[in-house]
């Protein structure tokens, strides 16, 4: 029998780029490669594939929501802060110095209160049938009004017909009626539509009696204008219970009960900042849940770069904290230290060495890094990603990266 010679050659490495893994190494290696178990690899890359891109998606928005934090028009706008709010509160508009005011209430503005005789219900008239003339005059103007009383009329009814009068005229005062079912008694209020002296007004008969027989002149509480004072100065005096500070940019407004002294202060708008570093947070804790999500097929170091821009001193100092393996915010740490500190508040967050400045300058690096620098050494190094001579492509980012190529497929 005739043996053939067997022909020996030496099998190439796959990628001779790789350094060789020393014995002592090995065991350490393989204890940081992620478990692949016995799972498809095309369900691999397409996992390695999405955990990347979705990364980089998280960077951008991430980037973007830092930079509002960054942004001037946002440390323009401006929030009140009150010793009582339920007494007195404010609004200011943007660019609103920041300061503190005082406001002294000595006498809140009200509007003038009338009140007519208490009269039998189901009695005859006192206002005697026919038609009555009478004039209301209020700012200066006077409106001539007449009201038809039919005989057999009772008090109910003939109250009724003269707030309808009043009420029609709409002269800026308005008349109810007023009754007392147990006692059978009813009467007319009247009151004035705008606080103040300017809301001052008087009736008076002019052909009958319908005003002196109702009552209704009766004056029960005079229209006054509101008295205060700001930061220790003089009496002011207002026809309604608000008024304005800083030329014009805030605007202060308390309840007529309001009364004594008040502390004020125009600062930063706490709760537009909250909500955009909120937002911020959000996106980075995000990033870290895609991190564990990958199982394994992201690179580490992304993780511990993510880390050291989120925990930093100005972080600890607005509530941006850990929570599990993701960050969280402490909202009312950060509205206090924005309320008690406001300028190095605003340094933190927005400054050129602020929080969102180093949020921002990593984000713009993970964007930056070339694909393979996302993914684990071992998932590499396994073959799950790498070059053929078939063609194959690299791992690359999509233009714009909405998806990943990855082995001539697109994900």
């Amino acid at each position: 029998m005739k043996v053939e010679p067997v022909n020996m050659r030496r099998i190439r490495q796959i990628d001779s780029a790789l350094p060789p893994v020393r014995p002592a190494e090995r065991e350490r290696e393989s204890s940081r490669r992620p478990a692949r178990g016995l799972s498809n690899p095309a369900n691999e890359r397409r996992r390695t594939a999405e955990s990347a891109s979705a990364w980089l998606a998280a960077a951008g928005r991430a980037r973007d929501s830092a930079g509002r934090l960054a942004d001037p028009s946002l440390w323009t706008r401006r929030g009140v802060r009150s010793s009582d709010p339920e007494a007195i509160a404010g609004v200011a508009k943007d660019g609103a110095t920041l300061a503190a005011w005082r406001v002294e209430i000595m006498r809140t503005a009200r509007a003038q209160r009338n009140r007519g005789f208490e009269l039998a219900m189901h009695g005859a008239s006192v206002i005697e049938p026919g038609r009555h003339a009478f004039r209301l005059t209020r700012a200066g103007k006077t409106y001539e009004l007449a009201v038809e009383i039919e005989a057999g009329d009772t008090n109910a009814a003939a109250l009724a017909r003269l707030a309808g009068a009043i009420n029609g005229a709409e002269a800026g005062v308005r008349a109810v009626r007023r009754e007392v079912r147990r006692l059978r008694l009813v009467w007319l209020e009247l009151s004035g539509a705008a606080p103040g002296a300017r809301g001052a007004f008087e009736l008076a008969d002019e052909d009958g009696s319908a005003v002196s027989a109702s009552g209704i002149g009766t004056v029960t509480a005079a229209a006054e204008d509101a008295v205060f004072r700001v930061n220790g100065g003089p009496d002011q005096a207002a026809p309604v219970n608000e008024t304005y500070l800083d030329h014009g940019l805030v605007r202060i407004a308390w309840r007529a009960s309001a009364s004594g002294a008040y502390d004020l202060a125009v600062g930063y708008d706490a709760d537009a900042i909250a909500a955009e570093v909120r937002a911020a947070v959000g996106e980075l804790d995000a990033m870290a849940g895609i991190h564990r999500a990958s199982a394994g097929s992201l690179q580490p170091e992304l993780l511990r770069v993510l880390d050291a821009a989120m925990a930093t001193d100005a972080a600890d100092r607005l509530g941006i904290a850990r929570a599990g393996d993701g960050w969280t915010l402490d909202e009312g740490r950060l509205r206090a230290a924005v309320r008690d500190e406001p300028e190095a508040s605003r340094l933190a967050i927005a400054g050129s060495d602020g929080w969102a400045a180093g949020v921002i300058r990593t984000m713009e690096r993970f964007l930056a890094l070339p694909a393979e620098a996302l993914i684990h050494p071992a998932v590499r190094d396994a073959g799950t990603y790498a070059p053929d001579s078939s063609g194959g492509t690299l791992m690359q980012p999509a233009t714009p990266a909405s998806g990943w190529y990855f082995d001539s497929l697109y994900y």
